[in-house]
């Protein structure tokens, strides 16, 4: 509801905008209109006796626009209860937006957005977006464009005297001469009890140097530092700091013991591509949730002591030999590892340490080859590019969310399973022939029918095969037939939120010309996929305006509903003949013809759109 919202607050501000205003805008100039109705002119009185008609005109219809925009708030204010929220809440689905435009839109919700959105408080200054937005200039004059808005943006914020909430700064062309801006703004929002910061420096040569009144700050819950230089010597005191996020940051043991000691109420501490750690070692924190480390290039141990910690996430390449140590986190409810080099004996044990895991995520694992995967309390697994692995034993009764890929069918459940949620993928799958399996396609079909049967209970499982330029999703997993191709993509699907998620998660990122559904007469599946593939509206409003990655909705082009009867000249590498081959396929199945734009010339479209907008 509330992106609905946002997406026509837009148009609803450019139709009542020009209504407001008693201007006319000429080459992008505001004209007022006394001056206008001043211009000399022959007809000169009957301009200005219309001028003053149109006046009150728009002076009726502003008074009666404001008195629906009042019944219209009364209206709202009574039935919506978001309305109802705390502020505090409101300010917190506010910081969700991906924009402060965004949030500004919401203001036509009601009487109260508007009130709560003036008080808002997220500043975000990214400098790549600004002076894209003033076009092509030299370097120096785009730094002060930049300066010069961050500068006038806290001015004017300031004078409202309003506190600051959270201060993004994205910098891309850091320089020393850019240093003490950074210094001076950073400084300001500190004064003015900001909560959080989010600072990333894009690193080519110089590291920027945090000024020490970061770390001396009684307000601060939320540090994510990008790019930046830490001392070993600074005096750390955040008594509030709650998350603490390091990216390629220079770090050592002696600056993790200082925050340690400093800060009592960390909750979520993570490391991604640091460097100077060789130990990391966590104790003494109560509150530890959750710790992440990935890539942290020299890091050769890890010791976490943290009583409540409920999540470890580790990535690691598997040139990167690091020991860890997770004993003492008898709590640990998530664990997800990217380890190449720990063997079957490591995974065993450090399994054992968690009696109340309840998701497991191993990915590119490569040197487990047999395990066991046994507990009662385990409710997601996923396994994921673990190559080597030969045989994983799964016996978890209470699994309602399995993910799987990889080229082999590397593991067997001991119970049958009821999963919510489910997404097998094999590739690649050699198919010689759909009438005939021999040798290795006879072995990895009983595998799969065997799969299969132990999720017999798990209704609403789809098969889909992918091949080329087509696809084809085959609801029906119990008659299984496969088109004669030599390069098969198959996917065991189960989505979550239904087929919404299914055609989002096979369109994301992949555009096939041919998409066939094979389902029962009696299905309701196909009238589903019909739906949502031929009713999609010409400009879809399903992504907000300043969403970068753009679903499949905005790059299809058109739908045809392909006739297999009249379609064995068409380029489809023997997938329509091979439907048309089996006649009760055939009667399953309706196929649609694809056609899609491509990336770069929607991105094109898309820029300019951005740039007049």
């Amino acid at each position: 509801m509330l992106r609905r919202a946002l997406q026509k607050s837009s148009r609803k501000k450019m139709c009542m905008g020009e209504k407001k205003k008693d201007s006319i805008c000429v080459d992008e100039r505001t004209i007022p209109m006394d001056l206008v109705s001043q211009t000399p002119s022959v007809c000169g009185k009957r301009r200005r006796r219309s001028f003053n008609t149109i006046n009150k005109t728009i002076g009726q219809r502003r008074k009666l626009s404001e008195e629906h925009l009042d019944k219209l708030d009364q209206r709202v204010e009574s039935k919506d209860l978001i309305t109802q929220l705390p502020e505090y809440i409101i300010h917190h689905i506010l910081s969700f937006l991906d924009d402060t435009k965004d949030a500004a839109r919401t203001s036509i919700l009601s009487r109260k957005w508007r009130h709560i959105w003036t008080s808002f408080s997220v500043l975000i200054f990214d400098q790549h977006k600004i002076q894209q937005q003033v076009g092509r200039q030299d370097i120096r004059n785009m730094k002060k464009v930049f300066t010069d808005f961050v500068d006038n943006s806290l001015k004017n914020h300031l004078e409202r005297k309003l506190s600051i909430q959270k201060l993004v700064l994205h910098i891309t062309r850091y320089d020393l001469e850019l240093a003490p801006h950074m210094e001076q703004w950073i400084n300001i929002a500190i004064e003015n009890n900001m909560k959080e910061l989010d600072l990333h420096v894009v690193k080519k040569s110089k590291r920027y140097k945090l000024p020490p009144t970061i770390f001396a700050s009684k307000t601060i819950t939320g540090l994510r530092l990008h790019g930046c230089m830490l001392k070993s010597h600074c005096n750390i005191k955040l008594p509030k700091l709650q998350k603490l996020y390091l990216r390629k940051v220079f770090v050592d043991q002696q600056i993790i013991d200082n925050l340690i000691s400093s800060c009592p109420l960390i909750e979520d501490l993570r490391f991604i591509h640091c460097t100077g750690l060789k130990v990391l070692r966590v104790s003494g924190l109560l509150k530890l949730d959750r710790v992440e480390v990935h890539h942290c290039h020299g890091l050769e141990e890890i010791e976490v002591k943290a009583p409540n910690l409920q999540t470890f996430w580790y990535c690691g390449k598997e040139s990167m030999h690091c020991k860890i140590d997770l004993v003492a986190c008898v709590s640990l409810k998530r664990l997800t590892l990217e380890d190449g080099n720990m063997t079957d004996e490591m995974f065993q044990d450090r399994l054992a340490s968690f009696p109340f895991l309840e998701k497991l995520d191993l990915s590119k694992c490569n040197k487990l080859k047999n395990i066991t995967i046994s507990s009662v309390w385990l409710r997601r697994l996923v396994l994921r590019g673990c190559k080597n692995l030969v045989e994983a034993d799964i016996d978890a009764p209470n699994l309602f969310s399995f993910e799987f890929k990889g080229d082999k069918m590397p593991f067997s459940f001991s119970n049958p399973l009821s999963l919510k949620e489910a997404k097998f993928s094999f590739e690649p799958v050699h198919i010689r022939s759909y009438n005939h399996h021999g040798g290795e396609d006879a072995l990895w079909f009983a595998r799969l029918r065997k799969l299969l049967e132990k999720l017999k209970h798990s209704n609403g499982l789809k098969l889909v095969v992918r091949s080329r330029k087509n696809v084809i999703i085959h609801e029906n997993l119990e008659e299984i037939l496969l088109p004669p191709q030599s390069d098969l993509k198959l996917e065991i699907i189960k989505p979550s939120m239904g087929l919404e998620d299914l055609l989002d998660n096979l369109l994301r990122t992949w555009h096939p010309e041919i998409l066939s559904v094979v389902s029962s007469p009696s299905s309701e599946f196909p009238k589903l996929v019909h739906e949502k593939m031929m009713h999609r509206g010409e400009n879809p409003n399903c992504c907000t305006y300043n969403t970068r990655n753009k679903c499949w909705r905005h790059f299809l082009k058109g739908v045809k509903i392909e006739n297999v009867e009249a379609a064995a000249g068409k380029r489809t590498f023997g997938w329509i003949p091979w439907l048309k081959s089996s006649p009760t396929v055939l009667h399953q199945t309706i196929s649609y013809r694809l056609s899609w734009e491509s990336v770069e010339r929607m991105l094109s479209k898309w820029r300019m759109m951005r740039l007049y907008a």
